[in-house]
């Protein structure tokens, strides 16, 4: 592995072109040099692609051969070049969010440079020093043969910079909820810490090695949206990967404005809530089959729970989902 180990930058754009140029901004301050990012439109209908390509049209007018612009055919044949720092896939339609990453994550693997990949969500800003510090832990990890893929970093709300917004994410097999550690506490350095006890990192910031790609595979495209993390998570230690966290890394986070997700249930959006019961089924068929009858059994409540909300149209979607994967 080189001294200064390249990092690819993953990401995904669906409508928010805006928050993506800010997320760039961010990155071009950061301290670490040695990156790229990819960036995928998952064929959005605003014109994000075109505001995206104006944006770094501009940025690198002194150096037209730092942007690049690709479709998402023939991904697996490119090349990306050694001055490109950002390279945008056009994709010509949009199979949700573990799909949508999977092209750059392809396309970063082919490069023969490629050490790591940071997943970040595009709604996010980060701290000028957050890959410098992922960067030597993962380093140290592997100094000293520990078997760590996937690292967190320490989220915070980008609206309120002194509040956590996780540090990691749990999932209970009890409730089949997931909960993000150390949600809306205010950061005193509580979780200044080397580990966190997490069953899978939170998307909005993953920094994963190449060998836990080539070892464990993609994120599962079979999830529209929730639940890939968790599923690379499982795949992970199943595979006898650790979960790591950073805390000295950074990430200012707007938290699910493109979909209208929100940690509160009956403020989620209706697609929010939809593609969250539709993935925690999928997750638990696959993973634990023992315990659909119980899931059901819960969601049957739920069902109930939004037809005392009148959320009618909501309770038909989830006793649909629950005779279509039965």
């Amino acid at each position: 592995m080189p001294s200064v180990p390249k990092v690819f930058i993953i990401l995904l754009n669906y409508k928010g072109w805006e928050d993506t140029i800010e997320c760039l901004q961010s990155l071009q301050q950061l301290v670490y040099k040695n990156w790229s990012a990819i960036v995928i439109d998952n064929n959005s209908p605003n014109d994000s692609v075109k505001h995206l390509t104006d944006w770094a049209v501009a940025t690198f007018s002194n150096n037209p051969a730092a942007f690049t612009l690709m479709d998402d055919t023939g991904i697996l044949e490119k090349k990306i070049a050694p001055e490109t720092v950002v390279t945008l896939i056009r994709s010509s339609h949009n199979s949700g969010f573990a799909a949508g990453n999977n092209l750059g994550i392809k396309l970063a693997l082919q490069q023969s440079d490629c050490d790591y990949l940071w997943l970040l969500n595009n709604d996010t800003t980060v701290a000028a020093n957050s890959l410098t510090e992922l960067v030597h832990k993962a380093e140290n990890a592997c100094l000293h043969k520990q078997k760590t893929g996937i690292w967190g970093s320490k989220l915070l709300y980008y609206h309120q910079p002194d509040t956590l917004q996780a540090v990691g994410g749990k999932f209970s097999l009890s409730t089949f909820r997931s909960s993000h550690i150390g949600e809306n506490q205010k950061d005193e350095g509580q979780f200044d810490i080397e580990e966190v006890k997490q069953d899978y990192v939170v998307g909005a910031s993953m920094f994963v090695s190449r060998a836990l790609v080539e070892d464990v595979g993609l994120l599962d495209e079979s999830y529209f949206l929730y639940f890939e993390e968790l599923d690379w998570a499982t795949r992970a230690r199943l595979c006898g990967y650790k979960l790591g966290f950073v805390s000295s890394s950074k990430i200012f986070h707007k938290e699910g404005k493109t979909i209208g997700s929100s940690s509160e249930g009956h403020k989620k959006s209706g697609l929010a809530d939809f593609h969250g019961i539709r993935s925690k089924i999928i997750y638990i068929k696959k993973f634990y089959p023992q315990k659909l009858l119980r899931l059901y059994i819960s969601l049957i409540a739920s069902v109930i729970l939004r037809i005392g909300r009148l959320q009618f149209k909501r309770a038909r979607k989830v006793i649909l989902l629950i005779l279509k994967t039965n």
